[in-house]
């Protein structure tokens, strides 16, 4: 699935920023994988590099939303301090959010 995962955000990289379509249709298959297991989430999260975790992070809050789980919440955190040099903070913030806890 990580190879998946990766081909996704491939797609959707090469995109135009005016593909609303294209760029709608990667985030949905993004969200439908990553919200599917809380602990194969975090996995792949955890192998991906710092541009394709940009990219994911477009939707950490439908997958917030969808998984309801603390330990994805911890897992944007560890991310965030990870990679301090993306601006992922304000999208993490949205994902707590998003969670009912």
């Amino acid at each position: 699935m990580l190879k998946t995962v990766k081909e996704i955000i491939n797609k959707r990289a090469k995109l135009y920023t005016e593909d609303d379509y294209g760029i709608e249709k990667c985030r949905n298959e993004l969200i439908e994988i990553l919200s599917k297991d809380e602990l194969f989430t975090i996995d792949i999260l955890n192998q991906l590099n710092d541009q394709e975790i940009l990219y994911t992070s477009e939707v950490f809050e439908e997958i917030a939303h969808n998984l309801q789980s603390v330990n994805y919440i911890n897992c944007l955190e560890k991310i965030y301090i990870k990679y301090l040099h993306l601006n992922i903070k304000d999208s993490i913030e949205v994902a707590k959010e998003f969670t009912d806890m």
